[in-house]
């Protein structure tokens, strides 16, 4: 089954904000008043259209939302092309603009911020949290960062990763990695947690992948993580 033209169609980006030492960054927001902000990050094929319907997906569950331009202006048009911009990615340019993004959020008035992503950006969530006291808490959602550079003792929040049971990107975001990561969590004495929905591999959250979606855990998953989001931040207020 063919991907939906949305993958590979740029998003219309309507915000700049400041990034420490690096030149401003750019991003698509999804406005409204909520006291809580969440940070939404690319998959692997860059800012798209698909990832614009994701972030007002959740906006609409109370949030205000921004998703970061991380390939800063590039989307890949097939799987090659987004698989040398990972390559290539400059991780620690990279969550300098996710902390910028954070910091866009609390001065549009947001109280407590999360970061979430999916495949790289559940990755990139993980590593945000480690690098940013910006952050309060991550949902990443089947991706798990290089641990040895981005330690999870350096987490100022908690962590509840969502995985697919049936995800074979071994090292990357199979169950075995999501395990992996709560026993890092264990390591540091930090709060890590996972879950692992049934019947589903990567992608499930994707409403732009046929071949990978699915409606139901997207939408349950999606609503459990907006829960856990303001049940962590009315604690941390």
């Amino acid at each position: 089954m063919q991907a939906n033209p949305a993958i590979h169609t740029p998003a219309k980006k309507n915000c700049n904000f400041e990034v420490e030492g690096r030149a401003d960054g750019e991003g698509y927001l999804s406005q409204n008043n909520a006291m809580f902000g969440i940070i939404v990050i690319q998959e692997w094929w860059g800012l798209n259209e698909s990832m614009v319907k994701t972030t007002d997906k959740i906006a609409k569950m109370g949030f205000q939302c921004i998703s970061p331009d991380i390939y800063r202006g590039k989307v890949a048009q097939n799987r090659e092309e987004a698989g040398h911009l990972l390559e290539g990615l400059d991780w620690q340019g990279a969550v300098k603009d996710i902390e910028g993004a954070a910091k866009h959020l609390r001065e549009r008035g947001c109280k407590k911020v999360g970061v979430t992503g999916f495949c790289m950006g559940g990755a990139l969530s993980i590593a945000a949290i480690s690098f940013s006291d910006q952050i309060n808490a991550a949902a990443p959602f089947y991706g798990v960062c290089d641990l040895n550079t981005f330690k999870l003792d350096n987490i100022k929040g908690p962590i509840y990763g969502q995985f697919g049971e049936k995800d074979e990107m071994k090292g990357f975001s199979s169950p075995d990695d999501a395990q992996r990561l709560v026993e890092a969590g264990q390591k540091v004495g930090k709060n890590v947690k996972v879950k692992i929905w049934p019947g589903v591999g990567h992608a499930f959250m994707n409403q732009d992948r046929p071949e990978a979606y699915n409606a139901e855990v997207a939408q349950q998953a999606l609503q459990e993580v907006a829960t856990w989001f303001k049940q962590v931040f009315t604690q941390q207020l």
